[in-house]
């Protein structure tokens, strides 16, 4: 019968081989100073001894008064602490809830941001012109990063070109000769996503060229169009593009996949230009058929305004429920998206040559206030300011620019216009300006404190 490995019982006796002695290791008291190190004192031990002697020898030398004085010192310290947190929390709560109702105001089309008082007529000295060799014929477009650090400018010769702001030269160009597979002829329009993700510009061709702008690499090519588009523009903060053609249509595009959307018909003449902003809809402005259009894209329906007499050249929005537009018997506009005629009009706001008109060229809003700018071929860009609740119009002052004001374009922040120069009208020659320089230029505005 085998014995069982272990052991019954409470306790059990040492076994001891012949010859052995067995000793009983005596357990180690828990204060015993020697359980670590091996018997000696650590450094740390000795220090913290040290520092807790040094603070009951200065305790010992502290009166009640000054131990009640320390005590509230840290005390406030403590309070201040939270209050200067509390302060900087609510300081962020109040800038959210702000950008929120902005936002919302925004959406609503109802944000007026009033500025047009603060403006300051600038000097010459604040108005500069850039000139480059690429472009030697009239400039046609021009249009600037969200973020300002750099503008995009397109001529009659076909080329583009990037200008850094900051710099204040040239950071890049695409000529007809260097990128004929893509350029087809005299550049019509550019526009810049919101996030300078994607640049999108159009020529002589019906086809549209998408472009990275920080590298202008070609991205894509979208084609569709029978016709040559004269008009760009971004969904503002997002990869929507719409498109204006002289066929008659407006398309949709999405760069995020590169895709045709849908197209958009209405108009009975050609389309001379195109405008969006944040809403999922687009305005047009319809040449010969007199008429503004807007596009609501989820509703696949439209809203149609009969503007007067003549060409109806250029659209632009000030929010998303006002816009203002010209016409080539140079009359300005000023419009509701609630009303079917115009809420104030400026005949021939350019004036007249040899008993005729001169035509609206370009216009350029800054989003959500009460100021635009109008351009024409008379040498100057003209300030205005919307009053009395959008029912009326008033001229600010005058910049000397000569030649045709092809395209126009704010910064966000309304201190600076760059213009787009050129000797002939960005889609034909009916006549030439041989006194302006075909150039870009940019207007430095002083605004009142």
């Amino acid at each position: 019968m085998s014995t069982s490995f272990f052991l019954k019982g409470k306790s059990r006796k040492l076994l001891k081989r012949k010859g052995e002695k067995i000793t009983k290791k005596r357990p180690k008291k828990p204060n015993d100073p020697n359980l670590e190190n091996g018997g000696e004192s650590s450094d740390s031990d000795l220090d913290l001894k040290k520092f807790s002697d040094v603070e009951d020898s200065e305790s010992d030398h502290e009166t009640a008064e000054q131990k009640k004085l320390r005590i509230a010192k840290t005390y406030l310290e403590e309070i201040e602490k939270e209050e200067a947190k509390r302060a900087e929390l609510k300081e962020l709560d109040g800038a959210i809830d702000k950008r929120l109702l902005k936002d919302y105001l925004e959406q609503k089309g109802k944000l007026r941001i009033e500025v047009a008082d603060n403006y300051i007529c600038p000097t010459e000295d604040d108005i500069r012109l850039i000139r480059a060799k690429e472009h030697r014929l009239s400039l046609t477009c021009v249009c600037i990063s969200n973020d300002a650090q750099f503008a995009i400018t397109g001529c009659k010769s076909g080329s583009i070109i990037k200008w850094g702001i900051k710099e204040k030269r040239k950071l890049g160009t695409l000529t007809y000769k260097t990128h004929s597979n893509f350029l087809k002829g005299s550049i019509l329009s550019a526009a810049l996503s919101s996030d300078s993700k994607f640049l999108a510009t159009s020529d002589s061709s019906p086809d549209i060229q998408i472009w990275d702008p920080q590298t202008l690499k070609h991205v894509h090519t979208f084609k569709g169009h029978k016709d040559c588009v004269v008009g760009l523009v971004f969904r503002k903060s997002t990869h929507t593009l719409y498109s204006a053609s002289k066929d008659r249509s407006v398309k949709v595009w999405s760069l995020d996949e590169m895709a045709y959307v849908e197209t958009l018909f209405g108009h009975q003449s050609p389309i001379t230009s195109i405008d969006a902003l944040t809403r999922e809809r687009a305005i047009s402005s319809g040449g010969r058929d007199t008429t503004v259009r807007i596009w609501k894209i989820v509703e696949e329906s439209q809203l149609i305004f009969n503007g007067p007499e003549g060409s109806l050249d250029v659209v632009k929005l000030l929010d998303e429920e006002h816009f203002v537009s010209g016409s080539d018997n140079g009359s300005l506009c000023l419009w509701s998206a609630l009303k079917k005629k115009p809420l104030c009009t400026i005949p021939e706001a350019h004036g007249q040559e040899n008993n005729v008109p001169r035509w609206i060229v370009s216009l350029a809003t800054l989003l959500n206030s009460d100021v635009f700018a109008s351009g024409s071929y008379d040498n100057n860009v003209r300030l205005w300011k919307v009053s009395n609740s959008y029912r009326n119009i008033v001229p600010l002052f005058s910049l000397s620019i000569s030649g045709f004001i092809n395209s126009m374009q704010f910064t966000s922040d309304g201190t600076q216009l760059y213009v787009a120069v050129g000797q002939e009208h960005k889609i034909g020659r009916w006549f030439k300006d041989g006194s302006a320089k075909n150039g870009l230029v940019i207007v430095n505005f002083l605004l009142k404190s």
